[in-house]
């Protein structure tokens, strides 16, 4: 399943819808207007330019489009985090509307 930021140079490849889809409160998630898809480290493939972003503990780089600034995902080298966060809001909203959206921080 691929998703793409405004402009397509960042193409996102996710394996499979999640299970539920996180409206994370935070204030940055809350800014952005991100919903997460959340996906073990590896499985995610990112095509295309993207600027990172590293916020409060700087374990986490959120991942924009290098063009249209658009967020496309977030990953860590924090070994204790085990999976990579993807922006559902940049796939087909008709697909991902059979998702449970819900909000956890």
């Amino acid at each position: 399943m691929k998703g793409h930021c405004d402009c397509g140079s960042v193409v996102v490849t996710i394996p499979e819808l999640p299970n539920e889809i996180n409206a994370c409160p935070c204030s940055f998630c809350n800014r952005a207007g991100a919903q997460w898809g959340y996906f073990p480290a590896g499985t995610v493939d990112v095509k295309g330019e993207t600027e990172a972003y590293c916020r409060a503990s700087r374990t986490i780089e959120f991942h924009r489009c290098a063009i249209c600034g658009i967020l496309t995902h977030w990953q860590t080298n924090d070994r204790r985090i085990r999976h990579t966060g993807v922006n559902m809001r940049n796939f087909d909203p008709e697909v991902i509307a059979t998702t449970t959206v819900v909000a956890n921080p």
